[in-house]
């Protein structure tokens, strides 16, 4: 974000309260100011989340438990849509994520946080235009996620996978780049790449990347 010189946040989204996905907002938010937060209002034990909840009270930021339905719309005219959870479930922290679809032009993202197939499926049957041009995938990357269905639904030009290096959980799964494979998606990934950044004026985007690693 500082590369980029980002000086202000309108929108936060901690998508859910796994230390993987919250932990670096702790950083973000003692440095950047920040207008919103949405998070899916689940209850977690760690100091990670205690310190993440402690920071948006301290720094006034609005508190929005989101639920699919939940909507924004900006001055340049760019749509977020929170299409996840509808009713989360706190033995399910994964599929209590947020999953939001960004709209600016002709051009749409799809973010999935670890969404998984349980979660999918409440989106297919919801009945969302669930078509971005770019996808965040689910779960970093693991097979509990992308299912093929969705996969379909979604039907992207692009999809981005956020792991680390050598990771314990062996992510990106090998049945998962075999799907985006077969479907023809260009995927880029963090673990490969690094920081990836997705720039787009609303009718074409351009990915960019820190560097090939470990070539």
């Amino acid at each position: 974000l500082n590369s980029l010189d980002v000086e202000d946040l309108d929108l936060v989204i901690g998508t859910h309260p796994h230390s993987d996905h919250i932990g670096g907002l702790v950083n973000v938010f003692e440095k950047i100011p920040v207008k919103e937060v949405m998070d899916p209002g689940i209850v977690h034990t760690t100091k990670t989340f205690e310190n993440y909840l402690k920071l948006i009270d301290e720094k006034n930021m609005i508190f929005t438990i989101a639920r699919a339905g939940t909507k924004r719309t900006f001055d340049d005219g760019t749509v977020l849509e929170i299409i996840s959870p509808s009713d989360p479930d706190e033995r399910s922290l994964n599929d209590a994520s947020i999953a939001a679809k960004l709209t600016f032009g002709d051009i749409s993202f799809l973010f999935m946080g670890d969404a998984e197939t349980t979660s999918e499926k409440e989106m297919l049957q919801a009945g969302y235009n669930l078509k971005s041009t770019v996808l965040k995938a689910g779960h970093h990357g693991s097979s509990t996620s992308t299912s093929d269905d969705f996969l379909k639904a979604v039907s992207p030009e692009a999809v981005i996978i956020m792991c680390g290096v050598d990771n314990s959980y062996g992510h990106p799964h090998r049945e998962t780049l075999k799907k985006l494979e077969a479907a023809g998606v260009n995927v880029y990934r963090t673990d490969l790449m690094g920081t990836i950044v997705v720039k787009t004026n609303g009718s074409e985007y351009d990915i960019r990347y820190e560097a090939e690693k470990g070539n």
